[in-house]
């Protein structure tokens, strides 16, 4: 199961880098006095911005499928080589006839063997592979600790970002439901104006480019999407204070390490003292993960102080402008919010871009101790997902003021010394730690709903589950949730007479044995309006949801006393899922309706 998973990860990944990353740098003309990796980052931008209104566009038409996509896919591939290869039309016969020569004395070269000298091949314009590193050595010379140091942090942070990913199927954040549940809407043209919109889009486009099922591409790509936030921010550092012991001490923070934390809350913060403490206390990439859309929005209001920064920096042309100009459209497109902060900390980054960094910070920071302080300010909850980049950010800032100093003092060896004191506080206070994810099943019950797919045909097949299955057989079969299933059939499944109505072929009960705890006991506080809401009152309550499970299987038990066309498809220590075969029923209609 791992090596399927691996396997599965490598494709999907493949796909959407080739898609995202290597079809760009064809597409849309280079950039020459720009770095690579701005190249790079302005590609994505442009790239997502396109395919994001495509899908939009093919979903509206109702045209949005597995077909379309990919004749998009190499139609850009074929005007990106006719650009390349004819691009005078001129030259295209000549082209051709030389070609068609090359062919025919390869030919005659072999059926000859040594009767025919061998041709020498052009020689290619391309540089050796030796020349093309020599430039990447010569930036790490005599900065070799620096970028081992890097290559260390890149990988403890894609080994904790990943893990989880490799490991299970089922989600570690619940947004990643609703993504799912809106990139399958979109595959099926329904709602295409619904939000979220920018991943769920992506996840559409890479699913139908694999002919991978959008469950397991969103598996792989939210982490991948957690990893650019993180390069973002140390790419973010690098340009604007050009100090590469704060651009990998501000990787390292944000990637693999949990910052202090204060005491945790038990009851409502009430004195301004506790709201204050409250606010930094949440600063912890352990205790907050940003929902794959704001993340994604948090990517791009990133990258787009980056390409103002190398503007600004270096007189880059409008190259630069334009990729700004992408990023700030789709960091508006995800939130709101978060472009207002883009303009503000913009506007102060061309006065200077170390103040604009430092105001990227304390922005992050102003408007939720603003919003917290403040009764009749509202500032989205999600904004507090943005705290560990702030703080990661003001981590860079202060470390890159230091080794300025230090470099007035030393400049040999400043940026070891800070390096080697940043180590020293990474090993003693800052120890790489796992995030903690919030799953809201078990990891069987995703595994079985998986397998239901794959077994039996679509749309013949209906569950009885919690809402956390919807997205997952959202176009496969049917879900009914088990609330209100048991609420509708307890009293009437002991009637030997009984049959569920409008029921498809086959029909899966999901019964917890072991109820799941998504908290580890019932919350102190709680809202009128969360404990109004019945996924809450249902699914989330430890309690409500033991009532609920308790009640499924009694249902099941009953039903199965008086009728035998049922059985157990899954059963570990934790799980029971019960099927419930319909064809018995459609066959004893047919045979009444034929004797009438």
């Amino acid at each position: 199961m791992a090596a399927m998973d691996a396997l599965k990860a490598f494709w999907i990944l493949g796909v959407f880098l080739s898609t995202f990353f290597w079809l760009p740098t064809h597409l849309f003309a280079g950039r020459p006095n720009s770095p690579g990796v701005i190249r790079i980052a302005g590609n994505w931008a442009r790239t997502v911005l396109c395919v994001t209104i495509l899908v939009f566009l093919l979903s509206s038409l109702r045209v949005l499928g597995a077909i379309t996509v990919v004749l998009l896919f190499l139609g850009t591939m074929a005007v990106s080589w006719f650009r390349k290869r004819a691009g005078r039309p001129r030259r295209l016969l000549t082209n051709l006839q030389a070609a068609t020569v090359s062919i025919m004395c390869q030919v005659e070269s072999r059926s000859l063997g040594l009767f025919l000298p061998r041709r020498r091949s052009p020689t290619s314009a391309r540089l050796p592979w030796g020349l093309r590193v020599t430039p990447w050595l010569k930036v790490l010379e005599g900065r070799e600790l620096l970028g081992a140091c890097f290559v260390v942090v890149l990988g403890i942070t894609v080994v904790l970002r990943t893990e989880h990913a490799l490991r299970e199927l089922r989600f570690d954040q619940p947004e990643q439901y609703s993504a799912l549940l809106r990139a399958r809407e979109l595959m099926f043209n329904t709602h295409p104006a619904g939000r979220p919109f920018v991943f769920p889009a992506v996840i559409a486009t890479t699913s139908l480019l694999s002919s991978t099922d959008p469950t397991q591409v969103t598996r792989f790509l939210t982490p991948a999407i957690g990893l650019f936030v993180v390069l973002a921010t140390g790419l973010l550092i690098q340009v604007c204070a050009r100090a590469g012991v704060a651009c990998v001490a501000a990787i390292y923070c944000l990637g693999a390490a949990v910052l202090p934390t204060a005491r945790s809350q038990t009851g409502v913060a009430i004195s301004a003292t506790e709201k204050i403490e409250s606010v930094f206390s949440v600063s912890s990439p352990a205790t907050l993960e940003a929902r794959p859309e704001f993340a994604l929005g948090l990517l791009f209001l990133l990258l787009a102080l980056v390409f103002l920064a190398d503007w600004y920096r270096n007189s880059r042309g409008w190259d630069s402008l334009l990729d700004f100009a992408c990023c700030l459209l789709l960091t508006g497109i995800v939130s709101q919010p978060l472009l207002v902060v883009l303009m503000m900390a913009a506007g102060v980054l061309l006065l200077r871009p170390m103040a604009g960094l430092f105001a990227f910070a304390m922005l992050g920071y102003g408007l939720v101790a603003c919003a917290t302080l403040s009764t009749g300010i509202t500032i989205p909850e999600e904004m507090l997902t943005s705290l560990p980049v702030a703080a990661a950010i003001l981590v860079g800032c202060i470390l890159a003021f230091i080794e300025a100093k230090l470099v007035a003092i030393a400049s040999r060896r400043a940026e070891t010394v800070l390096l080697a004191a940043c180590l020293c506080a990474a090993v003693i206070c800052l120890r790489p730690q796992r995030s903690l994810g919030r799953c809201l099943e078990y990891e069987a019950a995703a595994r079985a709903t998986q397998e239901i797919a794959y077994r039996f045909p679509r749309q013949t097949w209906v569950v009885a589950a919690p809402v956390e299955q919807l997205a997952e057989t959202f176009g496969l079969g049917g879900h009914e949730d088990l609330a209100g299933f048991v609420e509708k059939y307890r009293s009437q499944v002991s009637s030997p007479e009984f049959h569920f109505q409008d029921a498809r072929e086959d029909l899966f009960i999901y019964v917890e044995k072991k109820p799941f705890q998504i908290f580890p006991r019932e919350p102190e506080t709680v809202s009128f309006s969360v404990l109004a809401d019945p996924t809450y009152r249902n699914y989330r309550s430890p309690g409500g949801r033991a009532s609920l499970e308790a009640a499924a299987q009694q249902l099941c038990e009953s039903y199965r006393q008086y009728h035998s066309n049922i059985d157990v498809f899954f059963e570990n220590e934790v799980l029971r899922i019960y099927h419930i075969h319909q064809q018995q029923v459609s066959d004893t209609k047919e045979r009444t309706v034929r004797a009438s």
